[in-house]
């Protein structure tokens, strides 16, 4: 069973990094290189929101199941965000936005369940 957990909690992993750095590049996409809504690009906006996700990213390469804890908390006050910009101008990007925010926050609690039997199942054994 451990091996289930540990194959589980890999393919979550990937999952998480493959949404973790769509979501940046749609971040990147609908704050600077096409601004949806008739906005100016706007790079402040920019920096705040990849410097929330980029901060996770040493705990994520280190594995630390804190950091996909706190990302998760993020994610939800960024999916609050996306979906108030989504209907207040429906265009692809935002709808992308959400999409993608809602993928890559199943992906960190699939990972965060899995790889913490995991590491529960090892200690035990």
């Amino acid at each position: 069973m451990t091996n289930d957990y540990q194959l589980l909690a890999k393919r979550s992993r990937q999952l998480t990094q493959v949404s973790y750095w769509l979501l940046l590049l749609v971040l990147l996409f609908n704050t600077v290189v096409s601004p949806s809504c008739h906005r100016e690009p706007n790079w402040v906006i920019m920096a705040v929101q990849s410097g929330l996700l980029l901060v996770f990213l040493p705990g994520m390469v280190k594995q630390n199941i804190k950091s996909y804890i706190w990302l998760s908390l993020i994610l939800l006050m960024m999916f609050l965000a996306s979906v108030s910009t989504a209907f207040a101008c429906t265009t692809i990007l935002t709808v992308a936005e959400v999409l993608v925010v809602v993928v890559l926050f199943t992906t960190v609690m699939f990972y965060i369940r899995w790889r913490s039997r995991e590491l529960k199942q090892a200690a035990t054994n």
